[in-house]
């Protein structure tokens, strides 16, 4: 197995790179998204409010509420570069009035305790500083019966073809930091390139 390397630079400050990332993503989000959709139609929401930690350019916020007309959706992030962009794609589609982006640190959100009824969020675990920290930050701003849904790349030897496979976690790591958080309740599923981390029914 390889080694982790944390990347240098998580947090986009250059507008055209994030400008290129963003429509470098946006059908592999569209795909992305309905992966998250249909576990939270499983769960049976169709309501309530709805966080994306590491929300980026917004895309997976913005599929996410169009598919389920009932949510209001919250996008986080530490780049207001990338928020930037994010209220533009709001606008150039259906649901500016359910969508809103807010700048902030995972591992220290500025919300409420028991605010969200959903957690989301994809391609961030890798990037942040201490991922227990951001569970225990998931953990605090979800309510009593809120869920979540976590998926980031998994670590293996297919880091050899991007930084980001290499700065990734493996299974048993996730799993470790997990059991260092106030996250409870939770299982992983991988595949050949991800990890799905979701509460268990």
């Amino acid at each position: 197995m390889i080694q982790r390397r944390p990347l240098e630079y998580s947090v986009f400050e250059d507008a055209k790179a994030a400008r290129r990332y963003d429509k470098e993503i946006r059908t592999r989000t569209q795909n992305l998204s309905k992966s998250f959709v249909h576990m939270a139609r499983e769960w049976g929401i169709t309501d309530g409010q709805v966080l994306d930690v590491g929300t980026g350019t917004g895309r997976l916020a913005i599929e996410f509420a169009k598919a389920i007309s009932g949510v209001k959706v919250v996008g986080l992030d530490l780049s207001e570069v990338v928020l930037t962009l994010a209220r533009e794609n709001v606008q150039d589609g259906d649901v500016p009035l359910r969508v809103s982006f807010e700048m902030g640190d995972a591992e220290d959100m500025p919300f409420e305790d028991d605010t969200f009824d959903l957690v989301i969020s994809s391609n961030t675990l890798h990037l942040v500083r201490n991922p227990a920290n951001m569970f225990n930050e998931i953990h605090r701003v979800l309510n009593p019966q809120g869920r979540f849904l976590i998926s980031d790349l998994r670590r293996s030897w297919f880091g050899i073809l991007t930084e980001h496979i290499r700065a990734s976690y493996t299974r048993q790591e996730v799993q470790d930091l997990l059991n260092q958080s106030r996250l409870q309740n939770w299982t992983i599923r991988d595949s050949l390139l991800w990890l799905n981390i979701f509460s268990k029914d």
